[in-house]
């Protein structure tokens, strides 16, 4: 007989949708990092292969965060009172992950730093390799409800802030 395993509760839930402001930035950004190679004085191969690398991360990081059609996309998370985050992929995995100190909270932009929990070592994919690692939820207004979001902030700000300092004490 397996035992059975309690799952707390989810304080909140959170559904992300794709943020058009996020592939707006991100698109800038990569597009004057390429306007801003070329006048360099490199060699014409190297010019070139920046822009190909630029381009090629453009894609996967517009993929990934901003239009959340990777298989490896956030697309939903739950918090519960234990401040445990569980992020739901797109694909149907489930992570459950510790937010770190480095996130960063405000009106106009939430940047969630999450370590995983708990590694399963029995499924070694090399596409699997990711959720060993930190992984950063970028959070723009346009790509989550406006209800949802307030919540989640005023939950990062006061019941997190809070548990930081109790933890600072103890040490």
């Amino acid at each position: 007989m397996q035992p059975v395993v309690q799952r707390s509760v989810p304080s909140l839930v959170v559904h992300l949708k794709p943020s058009r402001r996020l592939g707006i930035v991100l698109s800038f950004a990569h597009f004057v990092a390429i306007v801003l190679l070329w006048p360099l004085t490199l060699p014409l191969s190297a010019k070139l292969t920046g822009s190909a690398l630029l381009v090629i991360s453009l894609v996967f990081y517009l993929k990934r965060y901003a239009l959340l059609c990777s298989p490896d996309s956030v697309s939903g998370l739950e918090v519960t009172d234990e401040m445990v985050f569980t992020l739901n992929m797109r694909d149907g995995g489930q992570i459950a992950c510790a937010l770190l100190g480095s996130s960063f909270v405000a009106p106009y932009l939430t940047v969630l730093d999450l370590r995983p929990l708990k590694i399963d070592k029995t499924d070694a994919s090399p596409r699997q390799w990711s959720r060993y690692f930190s992984r950063s939820v970028v959070i723009l207004p346009d790509g989550i409800n406006s209800e949802e979001f307030r919540q989640l902030r005023v939950l990062l700000r006061w019941k997190w802030r809070s548990r930081r300092g109790e933890l600072r004490r103890l040490e």
